[in-house]
């Protein structure tokens, strides 16, 4: 199965932590939502979470938590990468997501639509606290 759309989708992800300077990650944001460190660890979490569903067959939730000495950086790009090669190496036909089944290619869009859904919500919260987006947002987006 091909994995360009979530590559093209985490990378626009992963391109906060190369664009944003580091003393803005502990930055708060608005109310309702946290900071874009906890952003990346979510992320990172969660797509471990996908990766291991695919090979195991099993959606389980909460994950694991990273160590708090590794890299942000480094681990967006591992868990992007990781995540990529178990859709392209699966040969699950069906994946247990809570109490429905779905396929592989289901999973793939739900995990491109969670990497946009928190683009969107850090995109409004960058507008009212006057913090720049990535250029490729700009491009890609129009924003």
């Amino acid at each position: 199965m091909k994995s360009d759309g979530f590559i093209y989708a985490a990378d626009m992800t992963n391109q906060l932590a190369e664009e944003l300077p580091e003393q803005l990650w502990d930055k708060p944001l608005i109310d309702e939502l946290g900071t874009i460190r906890k952003l990346f660890k979510h992320m990172i979490r969660v797509r471990g979470v996908y990766s291991s569903a695919l090979k195991t067959g099993k959606v389980e939730f909460p994950g694991h938590l990273m160590p708090e000495d590794a890299s942000i950086s480094l681990e967006l790009r591992r868990s992007t990468e990781e995540l990529a090669l178990a859709f392209e190496q699966t040969e699950r036909t069906e994946i247990l997501m809570y109490q429905e089944y779905i396929t592989p290619d289901e999973l793939l869009h739900i995990v491109i639509q969670h990497e946009g859904i928190h683009q969107g919500q850090y995109y409004i919260a960058f507008q009212q606290t006057g913090i720049s987006v990535p250029e490729q947002w700009k491009m890609d987006w129009n924003m």
